[in-house]
Order: structure tokens, then sequence, then C-alpha cells
């Protein structure tokens, strides 16, 4: 994902990496640790202070969430053409993009060039964001008309941090990892939803919003 140098920075150590100030670079790695990540800028590539960058917006991407998570938590999101970019499962260190379409989820491998550049097919960007821009108006598919249409999956969707087991007929039941649509939030402390095509109430502790991921572009 795209981030922008707040301030300069020299690296010290022969793994990290240089810029200036106000500097685009793509994070790659915001998750091994808490206070640095690996980015790249150009063909040059390390680590450098997350105190040292702010983030662009990116609420599409969701990390390492698995290809069945993510089919989960489209197709209870009414958009045609919904999407969310994810770490690839086969391939760590690469990107997948899983879409919208009717009512199946199509799912694409990102590529990256030996010029660290992405692309889906032929076009290629300097930056996961400039090719999720790009594809809001330009078909990720080859055989269908497929646009992306950003959602605010933070208003609209929790995952369930454990699994619950409903004990009345008003619960909703649900596993750790399952993405639930949220109906109604006027209990504090249960909420309703759907899941799985089921409607019901929920214990809001057992949920947590979609963490908002830094990653990289």
């Amino acid at each position: 994902m795209e981030a922008q140098a707040k301030f300069a920075f020299v690296a010290s150590q022969e793994d990290e990496l240089s810029f200036e100030k106000g500097s685009i670079l793509n994070v790659l790695d915001k998750d091994s640790d808490k206070n640095w990540c690996k980015a790249e800028q150009g063909n040059q590539e390390g680590w450098i202070p997350n105190s040292y960058i702010g983030m662009k917006p990116h609420g599409w991407y969701h990390g390492k969430i698995t290809r069945r998570q993510a089919e989960e938590a489209l197709l209870q999101i009414q958009h045609e053409g919904a999407f969310v970019v994810r770490e690839s499962e086969s391939t760590p260190g690469d990107f997948s993009l899983s879409a919208r379409s009717g009512n199946m989820v199509q799912h694409f491998k990102i590529f990256k060039d030996d010029e660290r550049k992405y692309y889906l097919w032929i076009r290629k960007f300097p930056s996961l964001n400039q090719l999720v821009e790009y594809h809001k108006t330009n078909s990720i598919s080859k055989t269908q008309h497929i646009l992306l249409n950003e959602v605010d999956f933070k208003s609209e969707m929790v995952q369930a941090m454990y699994t619950f087991t409903a004990q009345d007929d008003d619960e909703l039941s649900f596993q750790a990892g399952d993405w639930i649509t949220v109906l109604d939030k006027s209990n504090p402390s249960w909420w309703k939803g759907q899941v799985h095509g089921y409607v019901g109430i929920f214990p809001r502790n057992y949920v947590s919003p979609p963490k908002q991921r830094t990653m990289s572009s």
C-alpha cells in the first residue's frame, strides 16, 4: 500500500531504506514488527520506522484473510463489484484480489514484475492503490465486465473473534473468522446480524471490526 513520508529518514543499517520527506513509498510488510515496516521505493527495498510515514486510505486491504473468508464477506455485501485485496495464501509476500460478480466471487492473482510494478493483465502500475483506482473504471476480467466498487466494510461488517453457538431461537451461530453483516446495533451488548443466510442476535464482545491493516502497495 502507498504511504507518504512525514519526515526524512537516513538508513543506518544495510537492511534499512533511506527516503526524503514527502516521498511516496510502497509498504510491503507492516505486521512483522510493531515499530518497523518493510517498504520499497523505486528498485530499493528495506525497513523503515512506522512513525515516519502516514498510510494512504486503503479500506479495501484486509491482509491475512483466507480465500474462503473473502468470499464469505463479499457475498454478504449487496454491492456488485465489492472487493478486497488480501495476502496470497499460496504465495506469501504476494497479493490477490477478490471481487463480487453476481452471486459469485472471482479471485485474481496480482502479479509483480522485475521493476516492482503490479498488474493483473498487461497494464502495470507502481502501486496497488493505482491498480485499484484504474480498475474502478476498467474491468478486472477479460470475460466479464467487472468494475471494482469500493465498499466501506467497517460500517457493515464485523469479524468473529470466537465461535458462538446460539442458545435461543433468536440468536445467531457462527464460527471464529466468519464475517457477519451487522443489521442493528441499538442494544450495546447484543447486536443483530446475518451470516450464512441466517439472521439473529449475537454478543457484541465476540466480534471485532475488520482491522485497518497497513499494507503493501
